[in-house]
């Protein structure tokens, strides 16, 4: 088995893997759409979105399988976060790369292993798509790109969901400036001067502070 190699931006790209808030989600129907999609598609028993955290490696989505994750130091997808490139193991039992593995060498009897790196745009792999079977096979060089393509879906998702967070964090922001204004205001109208025209304002105030308010707790329900 190889020795387990930390990547030298491990420090970095744990970083960036948390930046995705991700670990420990529930179950979500898309990821778990396409593990389905790529185990029918490439006709194996077994399909993961896999994040390689600090000592695990934890499943967003795993068809065919209940684990929800593993050691990080027995796990495939740690050593295949190394690489932007594809990582094939088509027959485990003559693989020495993985002769050791438990997940080779024990009860489970994993023998075709292939994954892509879930490859972020600024350079850093945070997990795998993979594709897990107990019978050695052929993987094309087709089938390397199909699984590579799908790869790039898992984590265009992932970024969709990194934006929209940002998103609705920053007009959080916003509309708590705009409600903090609008009470500065009112507190500024109290005054004895000209109640009838600061009636006015203070309900025209009042009214957009409400409707500020409702937009928060619209946005707190996304």
């Amino acid at each position: 088995m190889e020795t387990l190699v930390i990547p030298a931006n491990e420090q970095q790209r744990i970083e960036a893997l948390k930046r995705y808030n991700i670990l420990d989600t529930p179950t979500d129907g898309t990821f778990d759409r396409i593990t389905a999609l790529a185990a029918s598609i490439f006709k194996v028993p077994i399909a993961i979105i896999s994040l390689v955290d600090t000592d695990r490696i934890w499943f967003k989505s795993h068809f065919g399988l209940t684990l929800n994750q593993i050691n990080r130091d027995g796990g495939l997808c740690a050593s295949a976060i190394l690489s932007n490139d594809p990582y094939i193991v088509e027959n485990a039992s003559e693989d020495p790369r993985c002769l050791a593995n438990p997940l080779v060498a024990g009860d489970f009897g994993l023998r075709f292993y292939a994954a892509v790196p879930l490859h972020t745009s600024d350079s850093y792999n945070l997990g795998t798509l993979c594709l897990l079977d107990k019978s050695p096979r052929k993987f094309t060089e087709h089938e390397r790109e199909i699984l590579m393509e799908m790869g790039k879906i898992v984590m265009d998702e992932m970024e969709l969901r990194l934006a929209i967070r940002d998103t609705v964090y920053s007009v959080k922001s916003i509309t708590s400036d705009i409600d903090l204004h609008l009470s500065d205001s009112i507190r500024f109208l109290d005054t004895p001067d000209s109640a009838v025209q600061k009636d006015k304002i203070r309900s025209h105030l009042d009214a957009s502070r409400l409707f500020i308010r409702n937009l928060q707790q619209r946005l707190n329900d996304l």
